[in-house]
């Protein structure tokens, strides 16, 4: 096993679990809150607020009268460019609407209009059916869920994943890291739930707490990575900061124009290529700004419909009644990820992923707008539901383990340079001779960390290290654009290309046996 950190689990602080659910978000919460509902007591642990919180959109479902779960599953295909994986991208959308009645039950208060849900239009959907609550859906999610886990008693404890024990495939714990100590944790079943890999890159939505170190540890583990090329840049971050601006804004009529006054795209169309055409309005010399004015002339007073974005806009001294707001493209959401299968399975015995750090292939090549609260919550019920079954299976070890490891030099880089260089070299568009230095300089440095101190933050690096890689082969391999995967020097789709990427620990055993 390719451990890091130097441990030995018989000193350490130590607590068992039947479930250990690792991550707070939508996707974290809403499987343990599934968990307990049918008489099983996960531990929850949290670095902190992550993505749900300050998700702003809402979340897609198929309610109304008009509207069809099928209709929403060919608008699911059709922004993947139909590499989603089709049962799973079914599963989404027909038990999508089902979760709903959840979110509501657990006291989630989406908007409603004459006492049905006020609905809203986003890029690629074909009827408006994103549920909000203002612009501030994620935290209403984020709030009600961790109320209930309260309620349920579920522990909740505020700490870190360093590793994941494994012993011949199979789930034997985790070592986590709380108040700068390392902790044991004991059980047979591990849900990461700890988010996507968006930043790693240097402009980004991301708050800080959202690393995607999860995925290089579960990689570590023995779990594949699917589809790690494809990450989905989002097309309005207010410049010079992590704030985003919701798609909804473009969906209730905002425009975007450039210094010159030009509308240069339909402000509707898929997120990657909404992304795209600015930053090549950015490489142009052009600068780029989202116009509320259409907003204002239909009479939307921007305080009461987005009162989050009108609020943080007011902070940073811009009048969206009156002024043009300054706009560029981040890095936004990981789509791929862990592989999982449809009850989110990984190849280790007893590790589940679920939400972004998982990829269940439902988002294809471009995750339609919305649809990621929805996949966190629809995949939690259905993780906590297999995990009852496989309680039967697997049984908590009661074995020790330990890892020796020498290393006592620094870094010689730091986690700035590493989003420099995968902004500069895999970002939004993409070429062989980029892509081929950035795999040179990562290998290089992966190399380094084998004599690098056993420290919490150096495997951190790692680990972020390792899912860097990932993208970077999967972007080399695929030569094609797709989705959010443009290479320019692979500007079309190409058939023989509509197929997964798997990237398994057999690629990378010349690194991992390093350690």
């Amino acid at each position: 096993m390719n451990y890091f950190l130097e441990f030995d689990t018989s000193k350490l602080s130590e607590n068992e679990a039947q479930v250990i659910v690792c991550g707070s978000g939508i996707a974290g919460l809403a499987t343990a809150l599934y968990l307990k509902e049918i008489g099983l007591n996960p531990v929850i642990i949290t670095r902190g607020i992550g993505n749900t919180y300050f998700s702003q959109g809402g979340i897609a479902g198929a309610v109304l009268p008009d509207d069809s779960p099928y209709l929403h599953y060919c608008d699911t295909l059709r922004a993947g460019r139909y590499l989603n994986h089709e049962i799973h991208t079914r599963i989404l959308t027909y038990e999508g609407v089902l979760r709903i009645v959840d979110l509501e039950r657990w006291g989630v208060d989406f908007d409603k209009k004459d006492g049905f849900y006020e609905t809203t239009l986003e890029g690629g959907h074909s009827k408006p059916r994103v549920l909000k609550v203002k612009d501030y859906t994620g935290r209403e999610i984020y709030t009600k869920l961790l109320n209930k886990v309260e309620e349920y008693k579920i522990q909740v404890i505020e700490g870190e994943l360093q590793e994941i024990l494994i012993r011949e495939n199979t789930v034997q714990g985790i070592l986590y890291a709380k108040d700068g100590l390392l902790n044991f944790g004991r059980t047979a079943f591990v849900v990461l739930a700890t988010g996507g890999a968006a930043s790693m890159y240097y402009y980004t939505s991301n708050p800080k707490k959202v690393r995607g170190d999860g995925i290089g540890t579960a990689f570590r583990s023995g779990a594949n990575v699917k589809n790690p090329e494809f990450i989905q840049f989002h097309p309005t971050v207010l410049e010079n900061s992590n704030l985003l601006i919701s798609e909804a804004v473009r969906g209730e009529g905002a425009i975007l124009v450039n210094d010159r006054g030009e509308r240069f795209v339909n402000e509707l169309l898929p997120r990657d290529e909404v992304a795209r055409a600015i930053y090549r309005q950015l490489r142009e010399g052009r600068k780029v700004f989202l116009d509320f004015s259409p907003l204002v002339k239909k009479g939307i007073r921007l305080e009461e419909r987005f009162p989050t974005i009108y609020g943080f806009l007011k902070e940073k001294r811009l009048n969206p009644y009156k002024d043009l707001i300054p706009v560029n493209p981040a890095a936004h959401y990981y789509i791929g990820g862990i592989e999982v299968d449809d009850r989110g399975r990984t190849t280790v015995n007893g590790l589940y992923a679920v939400g972004e750090c998982s990829c269940t292939g439902v988002h294809g090549a471009n995750r339609l707008a919305s649809n990621s609260l929805l996949e966190g919550i629809v995949f939690g019920f259905r993780v906590a539901y297999q995990i009852a079954l496989e309680t039967k299976l697997y049984k908590i070890s009661k074995t020790h383990f330990k890892n020796k490891r020498k290393g006592n030099f620094k870094p010689s880089f730091g986690i700035e340079e590493l989003k420099k260089l995968m902004w500069d070299k895999v970002g939004l568009e993409r070429n062989e001779k980029d892509l081929s230095e950035a795999k040179e300089i990562l290998y290089k440095w992966i190399k380094e960390s084998v004599n690098w101190e056993p420290t919490f933050s150096n495997r951190q690096l790692l680990d972020i290290l390792l899912v860097a890689l990932c993208t970077v082969e999967g972007a080399l391999s695929r030569k094609e654009s797709r989705g959010v995967h443009f290479r320019k020097d692979f500007p079309y789709e190409r058939d023989t290309y509509r197929r997964d990427t798997v990237i398994t620990r057999e690629n990378y055993l010349e690194i991992l046996n390093l350690f």
